[in-house]
């Protein structure tokens, strides 16, 4: 059988799994390309449920985390890639500043 595409729990947040998104590059490009609406979607529908998603991540293994598990933490992270955005700038477009996908950050 294949794994659930998020923990049961949290079945509901399946609207924002192409947010589940690896690299960071990769969510950072979501997020450029978004609406102001679908940012707010997201946050609105996440944080809510952060506390929840903490608790649960927090029994389960990082280093052997299930797929179900690893997508949840996947959206957690774009959370925090527009949550900035949301709660400070309340727009996705911020003044005097570089544009995200032109940083390239070297490992």
């Amino acid at each position: 059988m294949a794994d659930a595409a998020l923990p049961e729990a949290f079945e509901d947040l399946a609207p924002w799994l192409d947010w589940a998104l690896e690299p960071e590059r990769a969510r950072t490009a979501k997020k450029v390309t978004s609406s102001m609406e679908e940012l707010r979607a997201l946050y609105d529908a996440v944080m809510p449920r952060m506390e929840e998603i903490i608790a649960y991540l927090d029994g389960v293994p990082s280093d052997d985390r299930p797929a179900p598990a690893h997508r949840l933490y996947l959206i957690t992270l774009s959370l925090v890639e527009v949550s900035n955005l949301v709660e400070i700038y309340k727009r996705r477009e911020v003044i005097e500043a570089c544009d995200p996908l032109h940083f390239d950050p070297q490992h």
